[in-house]
């Protein structure tokens, strides 16, 4: 039976390294944590989902740190498995979000050099420096590679669909908090670099600001293209605005 570390790395190795099931299984079968951790970088990501967790669950510093060793590099029967799967057993949907906005932000914070900057930049995905709630399903659906089986070790099954739901009504009620009801709207609060989303480091705030049009519209096209549900919550409100103002 594997560890959770090792289900993401094989995971990690047929998607994102093209290796075959029986390549990938004989790596993490045969490889070490350091080994497996050069080819497929989940460390960090998992480590916030961890953490995420922790704060979820009200974990001890004691009890995060011995799960994130057993998450890494079990045993599949330490107890501290037990110990969490009893404190997280009413674990909600929208604490699962949570958990992912944790792993997010992480991921915001690592990669917010001058350098990766410009990659987002030149990929056209500076959309990804966004909050949670605007970086759209198909991009938070992709960090349950590093969550899921983690959740799986302590007795939790991740349902999709449900999960899917419950971030497409958090995004309705991000949109409402915020007022943001146009993509003018949306451009003028990711203008304001941290203070608008506190996880940015102040000098990728700075960098984002002159360029929050930018940001805008890709969250946009992204919702085109692969999140429409989001992009309909936006209309919506934007139809509601347009009928109060005529009336």
């Amino acid at each position: 039976m594997a560890t959770p570390y090792q289900t993401v790395a094989k995971a990690a190795l047929i998607n994102w390294n093209g290796l075959s099931e029986e390549e990938a299984t004989k790596k993490i079968n045969t490889e070490s944590v350091s080994e497996l951790e050069s080819q497929v970088y989940a460390l960090n990501s998992m480590k916030y989902a961890v953490v995420g967790l922790a704060e979820q669950i009200n974990l001890s510093e004691e009890e995060t740190l011995e799960f994130f060793e057993a998450v890494v590099n079990g045993p599949e029967t330490a107890t501290i498995f037990q110990t969490i799967t009893e404190k997280s057993e009413n674990l909600s949907k929208q604490q699962q979000l949570n958990i992912l906005s944790t792993i997010h932000d992480g991921w915001v914070q690592d990669n917010s050099s001058e350098k990766t900057f410009q990659k987002k930049v030149q990929r056209e995905q500076l959309r990804q420096y966004a909050p949670l709630e605007l970086i759209g399903w198909n991009e938070v659906k992709s960090d349950l590679l590093f969550l899921t089986p983690i959740l799986n070790s302590i007795g939790i099954s991740v349902n999709e669909e449900t999960l899917e739901e419950s971030y497409h009504q958090r995004v309705e009620e991000y949109l409402r908090e915020e007022n943001i009801n146009t993509e003018e709207d949306m451009t003028a609060l990711i203008a304001q670099g941290s203070l608008f989303y506190p996880a940015l480091p102040s000098s990728l705030g700075e960098r984002l600001k002159p360029v929050a049009e930018v940001v805008t519209t890709q969250i946009i096209t992204n919702w085109q293209e692969k999140d429409p549900e989001s992009l309909n919550i936006l209309n919506q409100r934007q139809q509601t605005l347009t009928s109060s103002t005529k009336k």
